[in-house]
C-alpha cells in the first residue's frame, strides 16, 4: 500500500508539473531575446525581473541552449539554487525543454557527472567555506551561470562560487527572481550590471497571465508597537509573542469561514513553529480539516500533505517560511496572511503563492490581516504595494486594476479626515505632520519612558539646538546609564543603538550619516528606497593657508527598502575596510566617548547656535592652558552652578554627535518645522478669534 501511494506520488510529481514548452508566452519569448540582445551588446552580468507565477524556470531553461559558447570548450552551464524544491524543478524544466542535454544534480550527498551539459548545484554544498565539490567545477568549461532566485546573490555563498568561475572572464551571469531586494540590505550591483528586463504582476493580471486578484482587508486590534526589528524585518519571536494570541487565531478562523469557505485549496502564512500549530489547532477545533507543513515535518509527511491539499482533499494548509519559495501549487486559490511582515520581497513570495493560473480557478482570495501599529507603513499590505495608503481597506467589490478608482477612493478617505481648505494652512500642516511623524518613528516605546525620566519634553531631545532644555529634575541613576542615554539623545534617532553598533547620526528623516576619519557615508532615502553614497573631506592649501572641502558625493551600489537593512548594508562595507581595532573606534561603547568634552568642541557647539549651559562651558576653563577639559568630578560640590554633573553630562561623544548633525543639515530641518509650527498656530489663532467674534454677533 505505501509502495503503491510512494508510486502515486512519483507519476503525480512528472506530470503534474507539466506543461508545452515548444510554444512560449509572448512576454518570456520576449525576454529571451532582450537577453539575448543585451548579451550581444556585452552585458555579461544580467537580472530579470519575473513575478511568482510567470514561469521563470521556463524562460532559463529555454534560453541555455540559446546562449552561444565564448570558446570551443566553454559550452557547459551551472544552474545555481538554495533549496531543494528549486533543484528538482529546475532539472526537471531544463530536460523536458532540452531533452538532448545530459542534466545532472549536485547536492549533498549526490556528486553530478563532470561531463554533464547542464549542472544544477546546491548553493549550501558548493559555497561550503573551502569546499572541495567547488573544485571540481573548471571555470574554463562553462558559458553560463544561472542563478535562480537571484536575490540571494549578494550572500558569501554565492560570492565564494561566483569568485571561482572570476578567471573566465566571458561567462555569462544570468539571474532571476520576483523581487530583485534582499533583507539584509547588501546590494547586488557586484553581481548584477543590468536588469534587462522586467515585469510587475499587475500587468501580468491584466494580461491574464496570472490569475485575478481580490482582496479583503481584515483589521484587527493587535498591537504591533513593540514589536522588535531586525535587519527591516519583525523579530520573529517578538512577533509571535504578539500575533499568536488565541482572540487573534479565532479572528482568521472566524475570516476563513465567513469569506473563503467555499475556496477548495486555502493556504495559510503563520509566523512559526508555535503560531502554526496554534492556527491549525484552531482551524481543527471549528472541524476544519487544516494540516500544518513545517521544516520539520518528514518528507514523506509533507509530500503526502501537499499531494492531498493538491488533490482538494485537504482544504486548508498552515505553514511557516515552507512554501514561500519554489513550491507550485496552481490550484491554490486563497492566501490568508496572517503572518505581518515588513518586507514587501517576503509579503509578494506569500502573496504570489496563489497567483498562478490553474483550470476551474477564477480568482485568487487575498486575506489581509493588518495589525494596530502607530504607522502602518511600517506593515507591508497589498495597498503599499499599490502605491496606496497602507491604510486604505480594499473589499471585494474593489478590482485592483482599476488603479484610477483605487487612487480616487484613496483620496476620499484622506479628504475625509482632512476638513482643511486654506492651502497655505494645509501646506504648513503637512510639514508639521511628516517632521512629527517621522519623530514618532524614530521614537521606541522604551525610550520615551526612558527619556522622561531623565526629564526630557517629547521631541525636544531630537532637536540638536535645544538638546539641554530639561522638563523637570531627573531620577537618579548611574553615571554610566546617564551617559548611555544621552548619546543616543543626541544621535538625533533612539532607533540607531539597536540597528547599529557604529555610531550613526540622523541628519533628517531621510538621510543618515557615519563617520569615519575624513570619510562620510550616507544612507538616504529617495522615493521610498535607500541609497548609499559617499564622500571625502579632503585638505589644500590657498596662499599658505590651509582649507578643508568635501569632494563630490558619489554613489555605491547599496539599495535597500527599510533603513534597517540599508545601515545593515553600509555596515558591511564599513567593516570590510577596517581593521578590528578602527571598527571598535567607531562604536558606541568606544572608551574615548565617555570621556568628557574637549574645549573646541564646546566652542564649536556656541558658534553654531546651541545654548551651551554654563556649567558645561566651564568644563572648558579658559585659564586652563594645556587645553584639557576640567572633569566633570571637579564640578561635584559647585553650589553655584545652574545644573548638577549628573544633569549636564555631556560626552565626548555626544558632543561630536551634535557638531556632525548641526554641520550636515539638521539645524535646517529643526528651522524649517518650527517656522512651519509658528504660523500654523498663528491661523489657526486668528480662526479661533474669528468664529468667536461671529458667535457674540450672531447671538
Amino acid at each position: 500500500m505505501i509502495f503503491k501511494y510512494l508510486c502515486t506520488i512519483s507519476s503525480f510529481r512528472l506530470h503534474a508539473h507539466g506543461r508545452s514548452l515548444h510554444t512560449l508566452r509572448p512576454y518570456q519569448q520576449e525576454c529571451i531575446d532582450k537577453c539575448l540582445d543585451s548579451l550581444k551588446n556585452g552585458i555579461w552580468r544580467q537580472a530579470v525581473s519575473l513575478p511568482v507565477g510567470s514561469g521563470k524556470t521556463v524562460v532559463f531553461s529555454n534560453l541555455i541552449q540559446r546562449i552561444p559558447a565564448p570558446t570551443s570548450m566553454a559550452t557547459k552551464t551551472l544552474v545555481l539554487a538554495h533549496r531543494e524544491e528549486l533543484l528538482v524543478q529546475a532539472a526537471r524544466q531544463i530536460q523536458r525543454a532540452s531533452p538532448n542535454l545530459v542534466v545532472e544534480i549536485d547536492q549533498g550527498t549526490r556528486m553530478a557527472n563532470p561531463a554533464a551539459d547542464v549542472v544544477v548545484a546546491s548553493v549550501p554544498t558548493l559555497g561550503r567555506q573551502d569546499s572541495p565539490r567547488l573544485l571540481r567545477h573548471d571555470p574554463q568549461r562553462y558559458k553560463c551561470i544561472v542563478i535562480d532566485e537571484a536575490h540571494h546573490a549578494a550572500a558569501s555563498t554565492y560570492g565564494r562560487i561566483l569568485d571561482h568561475f572570476a578567471s573566465n572572464s566571458k561567462i555569462f551571469i544570468w539571474g532571476c527572481s520576483a523581487t530583485l531586494h534582499r533583507h539584509d540590505g547588501l546590494g547586488l550591483s557586484d553581481v548584477f550590471d543590468k536588469i534587462v528586463y522586467q515585469k510587475r504582476f499587475i500587468e501580468m493580471i491584466r494580461e491574464r497571465w496570472l490569475s485575478h486578484m481580490r482582496v479583503i482587508t481584515v483589521r484587527t486590534a493587535t498591537q504591533l508597537n513593540a514589536v522588535r526589528n531586525y535587519a527591516g524585518e519583525f523579530s520573529t519571536g517578538s512577533l509571535s509573542h504578539a500575533v499568536n494570541q488565541r482572540e487573534r487565531n479565532l479572528a482568521v478562523v472566524q475570516a476563513y469561514q465567513s469569506l473563503a469557505a467555499d475556496r477548495k485549496s486555502v493556504l495559510v502564512f503563520a509566523v512559526d513553529v508555535a503560531h502554526a500549530k496554534a492556527l491549525t489547532q484552531t482551524f481543527n477545533r471549528y472541524h476544519i480539516n487544516a494540516h500544518y507543513v513545517l521544516g520539520s515535518t518528514g518528507a514523506s509527511e509533507r509530500e503526502r500533505i501537499l499531494f492531498e491539499f493538491r488533490e482538494g482533499k485537504i482544504p486548508v494548509v498552515v505553514n511557516c517560511g515552507i512554501l514561500t519559495e519554489g513550491t507550485d501549487i496552481p490550484n491554490i486559490d486563497c492566501v490568508i496572511m496572517a503572518r505581518p511582515t515588513r518586507s514587501p520581497v517576503l509579503f509578494q513570495q506569500m502573496l504570489g503563492r496563489g497567483m498562478r493560473l490553474h483550470p476551474g480557478k477564477s480568482d485568487c482570495l487575498i486575506v489581509d490581516f493588518v495589525d494596530s501599529f502607530k504607522h502602518d507603513a511600517a506593515q507591508v499590505t497589498v495597498p503599499t504595494l499599490l502605491g496606496l495608503d497602507p491604510s486604505l481597506v480594499l473589499d471585494c467589490s474593489d478590482n485592483i486594476l482599476d488603479e484610477n478608482a483605487l487612487r480616487r477612493k484613496n483620496q476620499s478617505e484622506r479628504d475625509a479626515g482632512n476638513e482643511i481648505a486654506d492651502e497655505r494652512e494645509a501646506k504648513f500642516i503637512e510639514t508639521v505632520h511628516n517632521f512629527e511623524e517621522s519623530l514618532n518613528e524614530q521614537i521606541l516605546p522604551k525610550a520615551l519612558s526612558s527619556l522622561k525620566a531623565l526629564g526630557y519634553r517629547a521631541h525636544v531631545h531630537l532637536n540638536p539646538l535645544r538638546f539641554f532644555e530639561l522638563g523637570k529634575k531627573p531620577a537618579t541613576m548611574s553615571d554610566t546609564k546617564f551617559s548611555n542615554q544621552l548619546e543616543v539623545v543626541s544621535s538625533g534617532d533612539t532607533n540607531l543603538a539597536a540597528l547599529s553598533r557604529f555610531a550613526w547620526v540622523c541628519l533628517s528623516s531621510d538621510r543618515y550619516l557615519l563617520n569615519v576619519g575624513s570619510k562620510m557615508y550616507y544612507v538616504t532615502r529617495k522615493d521610498s528606497l535607500w541609497y548609499g553614497s559617499t564622500r571625502n573631506l579632503r585638505q589644500y592649501v590657498i596662499s599658505g593657508s590651509r582649507k578643508m572641502h568635501y569632494t563630490k558625493e558619489q554613489q555605491i551600489g547599496l539599495r535597500a527598502e527599510t533603513l534597517a537593512m540599508a545601515i545593515k548594508g553600509m555596515d558591511s562595507l564599513v567593516g570590510s575596510s577596517l581593521s578590528n581595532t578602527m571598527k571598535k573606534q567607531l562604536f558606541w561603547t568606544a572608551n574615548w566617548r565617555c570621556k568628557p568634552p574637549t574645549c573646541k568642541q564646546v566652542s564649536m557647539l556656541s558658534k553654531l547656535g546651541i545654548r551651551v549651559p554654563e556649567s558645561v562651558k566651564r568644563l572648558a576653563d579658559p585659564e586652563n592652558q594645556s587645553g584639557v577639559c576640567r572633569p566633570a568630578s571637579a564640578l561635584k560640590d559647585d553650589s553655584n552652578l545652574q545644573f548638577t554633573s549628573r544633569q549636564t553630562r555631556l560626552t565626548r561623544g555626544s558632543a561630536a554627535n551634535l557638531i556632525l548633525r548641526l554641520t550636515h543639515g539638521s539645524s535646517k530641518q529643526w528651522k524649517q518645522f518650527e517656522s512651519a509650527k509658528e504660523r500654523l498656530q498663528d491661523i489657526q489663532q486668528r480662526r479661533e478669534s474669528a468664529a468667536a467674534a461671529n458667535a457674540i454677533w450672531t447671538g
